[in-house]
């Protein structure tokens, strides 16, 4: 019951993101004249991010050590204010090195193609479909093994390794408030197999938030929050550091820190793999 009051909640709140909103007939969403032209490949983005987790040491501490990533955002086709993107997005998380040697206990894909369409300005519409596959290595056996001979724990993963989700998502900024907030809502109701076999459980809302309370000189402090809410949910939560922000509004390169509250780890088609816990991490951007 109180599942479906929150749905109903940030579903009202989507819309009233996108009812508040002027629509802006004479601008696409990076506030620039739009064409009806139909172009190939106007814009891409390209990511890199490492991040190394710290305390507090759970029972997930030594087989999901640090993780790291690289994700292309791409916009395959624009006509006007609608556009169809494609992201995908490859993580590996390491384990404790086994003996000497760096040891990558897992692997992962994250593939979307969706269709944007840019209401105004400040507000973005989107819908499409997600896959993310995860697979396992012989580096975790190893560590698996080590920690089944010293009597430790061997914790479960409670997330499916596989999703397929349709996704519909409103993402809002507000340029002309204090700490200039973007919120995005994105539900994905549903996951299943192309099979037809049982699929497991998805998380159905996604909440994303980003605030800057402060910005000069090309650098800036960006406050993020990434929220799941259903079985398993998670609350992360990061402060970065970015710099050569007049090149890029997010900056090419971030230092930050941030951390999930719990003990647990979570599969997730928004954001891969997630391992509770404090981490310190960089991350570059290059767009195109």
């Amino acid at each position: 019951m109180l599942l479906s009051r929150l749905t109903l909640t940030l579903l009202f709140g989507a819309c009233c993101l996108v009812q508040s909103a002027t629509p802006a007939a004479a601008q696409t969403a990076n506030g620039s004249a739009p064409t009806e032209r139909l172009t190939v490949l106007p814009d891409a983005a390209f990511e890199a991010l490492f991040r190394k987790f710290a305390s507090p040491s759970t029972d997930f501490s030594r087989l999901y050590s640090w993780d790291a990533q690289m994700a292309l955002d791409a916009a395959v086709l624009r006509k006007g204010r609608d556009t169809l993107t494609f992201r995908s997005t490859f993580q590996s998380v390491g384990t404790e090195n086994v003996g000497s040697q760096v040891s990558v206990g897992g692997t992962g894909y994250i593939l979307s193609l969706g269709y944007q369409h840019a209401h105004s300005p400040e507000v973005m519409l989107s819908a499409g479909l997600t896959h993310l596959s995860s697979h396992l290595t012989r580096d975790l056996d190893e560590k698996l093994d080590e920690i089944r001979r010293e009597g430790g724990i061997i914790p479960d993963v409670v997330d499916p390794s596989e999703y397929n989700v349709f996704f519909f998502s409103a993402r809002r900024t507000l340029p002309t408030w204090w700490l200039t907030p973007e919120v995005e809502i994105s539900i994905q109701p549903v996951n299943f197999r192309f099979n037809g076999r049982p699929a497991g459980r998805v998380r159905p809302i996604y909440l994303g938030t980003r605030l800057t309370p402060w910005r000069g000189g090309g650098t800036s402090i960006v406050v993020t929050t990434q929220h799941e809410i259903g079985p398993n949910g998670f609350n992360y939560f990061a402060v970065a550091f970015q710099l050569d922000g007049r090149s890029r509004p997010e900056g090419r390169l971030q230092l930050f820190v941030g951390g999930s509250p719990g003990g647990g780890l979570h599969v997730s088609p928004n954001v891969g793999a997630l391992r509770d816990g404090f981490a310190l991490g960089v991350r570059m951007a290059f767009g195109a």
